[in-house]
């Protein structure tokens, strides 16, 4: 099942019928700002993973994905933030997931990118032909299918209401040799994100296709990481989703934008 959501300019506005679970309200509200706030979302959230979530250090000054999380929600909500730059699977299934406090109510999870980026070196590994090409990259994937099931088990335990992030294309212009190798990349992960698309759909658990979110050229503060910008539009579709998806109803929904991107 696949949701999308409205451009920016109203990203809460729902654009289908579904029934409501529990997890928030849909309704919305507009700050003095302009800018969407979510009505009275009551809970505590916390943010697991990597840089996605955890880009202070590349907002320049600005707020990042946790700070823009919690002025969407509002002050009935609270956001925990227990990603951290750099981290692996291992990690949060290891270290982050022990921390969680006993109040939380939902949490957020965006891991694998690092496992991932650390199999790059088989892009330029030399094979005799696309079939070979295909069972280096299919046994990457199967070592990552097992790392990233681990985590969400280690999630899982915790009984909290849960959503997960797809990775996102990354922006490798300044490291790559060639330009038309950013599509091969895009390929290559394609099958890593597919991974985690049936590991969080087996659990039932709603997610978000981050490859539709963080799309501008200034969405990324490098190749990588999500400056101010792309980290507001991942808190505008985590807010998206904690107040529009009916956890209580144990269904697994793809939500993505409606945004046409800039490549």
């Amino acid at each position: 099942v696949s949701k999308k959501w409205p451009p920016r300019a109203n990203p809460f506005k729902r654009s289908d019928d579904c029934a409501m679970g529990q997890g928030g309200s849909s309704e919305a509200k507009r700050g003095r700002d302009g800018s969407s706030k979510a009505e009275a979302f009551r809970g505590h959230i916390v943010l697991l993973g990597d840089s996605t979530l955890d880009n202070k250090l590349y907002t320049k000054g600005g707020p990042s994905v946790s700070g823009h999380l919690q002025t969407l929600l509002g002050t009935q909500a609270k956001v925990t933030l227990h990603a951290k730059d750099g981290a692996v699977l291992r990690n949060v299934s290891a270290t982050q997931t022990r921390a969680i406090p006993r109040d939380a109510t939902h949490v957020v999870v965006s891991a694998g990118g690092n496992n991932i980026l650390g199999m790059i070196g088989i892009m330029r590994r030399k094979v005799t032909d696309v079939h070979a090409a295909l069972l280096l990259l299919r046994e990457a994937q199967k070592k990552f299918a097992g790392e990233y099931s681990a985590m969400l088990d280690a999630v899982a335990k915790l009984r909290k209401k849960t959503v997960v992030l797809l990775q996102y294309n990354p922006r490798m212009t300044h490291f790559i040799q060639f330009k038309s190798e950013q599509g091969a990349a895009e390929a290559a992960l394609s099958m890593f994100i597919d991974t985690v698309v049936s590991e969080a759909s087996r659990r039932k658990l709603p997610m978000v296709d981050m490859r539709t979110v963080v799309t501008e050229p200034e969405d990324w503060a490098n190749p990588i990481e999500p400056s101010e910008s792309g980290g507001k539009k991942i808190a505008e579709a985590i807010a998206k989703v904690l107040n529009e998806h009916p956890f209580d109803d144990k269904r697994s929904v793809v939500y993505t934008s409606d945004e046409k991107g800039k490549r």
